[in-house]
């Protein structure tokens, strides 16, 4: 009840900024502010088996960018966070996009153009090289293809994981949101090893072909120096793209700092990092230290909120966007609208 009574809250405060136009009042009554909002993909062929969670429309996406440049500065990660510490000029907003897929240079980099805008693209090392490509991608190609019904039996009948096996089983017999549960479950309780070699098994079963996925959905290094010389941020986001706070602080000094240096390698200096899934449990203090110790200037979660010149820098709040993201919650938020109500003892945030 509590929590309902907070959402209704957080809806007419949202909206009452935002369609009265209040929102720009606040703004200028705040502290400047830098709001960095964050998807995987603008909607595009080489993406359509991911979920809609991990895309937006290119039509929603323009409307974003258009309603934000009359308000806002756009700028990428790095460049915000440098002119919060200057202290002058308008509020900021960014747009990042994480991993490092093929529709960021085919389809983002025009519509960034149009829109006089740039971004922060957070790019895994691994896939770059085009041969190999996360877990999770097996698991939604394979989902595009055969029913969880079938994925979880297979997996069972291969999988050396008993304890993940039954998990796996038993939340077939849930309700609610199958593919999330199912791969909340691979994420969190099963071997990261046997996870990649057991789906990979099922993948190859069914006539995929990882290089050739690789090469379909993501970036590869050329594409990546396209986006560069056009203006746009490049950023860190691991090598293999693992939930950090599953390894010890060595493992994540690895991926941490040799992701870095084998994307200076090809790329150039870089000063933005993305942790990889990015909820409070994915990352720790190590992951924090591991960023300092790579030479990051700044690490980002995918917690909402927006940021100003006291945030510490290695964890930056950020805003996942879709479709269905509403407008006045996102107005609100880079107005510094729900900090406003912080002020007075009234925390609406997620």
């Amino acid at each position: 009840m509590k929590h309902k009574l907070k959402m209704t809250v957080r809806e007419a405060w949202a909206r009452l900024l935002y369609h009265t136009g209040l929102h720009i009042l606040v703004n200028r009554l705040m502290p400047r502010r830098l709001t960095i909002l964050t998807s995987h993909c603008v909607a595009h062929e080489s993406n359509a088996f991911l979920p809609p969670d991990m895309k937006i429309e290119a039509s929603r996406l323009k409307q974003l960018l258009a309603w934000f440049g009359r308000h806002y500065d756009w700028v990428s990660v790095g460049d915000g966070w440098n002119r919060l510490q200057e202290g002058a000029g308008r509020s900021m907003v960014v747009l990042s996009m994480d991993d490092g897929y093929h529709d960021n240079l085919e389809a983002l980099l025009p519509i960034l153009k149009d829109h006089d805008a740039t971004a922060t693209i957070y790019l895994e090392s691994r896939p770059l090289s085009g041969q190999s490509l996360n877990w999770t991608h097996k698991f939604f190609w394979l989902l595009a293809r055969i029913s969880h019904r079938e994925l979880v039996e297979r997996y069972v009948a291969i999988s050396q994981d008993e304890v993940a096996c039954q998990r796996l089983q038993t939340v077939l017999g849930e309700e609610g949101r199958l593919t999330y549960t199912l791969k909340k479950v691979l994420k969190y309780e099963a071997d990261q090893v046997d996870v990649d070699s057991t789906l990979t098994a099922i993948f190859v079963e069914h006539g995929g072909d990882e290089p050739a996925l690789c090469q379909g959905l993501y970036l590869s290094w050329s594409d990546a120096l396209a986006l560069k010389e056009a203006g746009v941020e490049l950023g860190g986001h691991t090598i293999h793209h693992y939930v950090l706070s599953g390894l010890d602080a060595e493992g994540q000094q690895l991926e941490v700092g040799r992701g870095r240096e084998q994307l200076e390698e090809r790329l150039g200096p870089l000063e933005s990092f993305a942790y990889p899934f990015g909820r409070m449990w994915d990352w720790n203090r190590d992951s924090q230290e591991a960023v300092r110790s790579a030479g990051f200037v700044t690490a980002t979660t995918t917690h909402a909120g927006t940021n100003t010149s006291s945030t510490d820098p290695t964890r930056l709040a950020r805003w996942m966007i879709e479709d269905s993201t509403p407008m006045h919650l996102l107005a609100c938020e880079a107005c510094g609208g729900f900090e406003l109500l912080r002020k007075f003892g009234l925390d609406l945030s997620e």
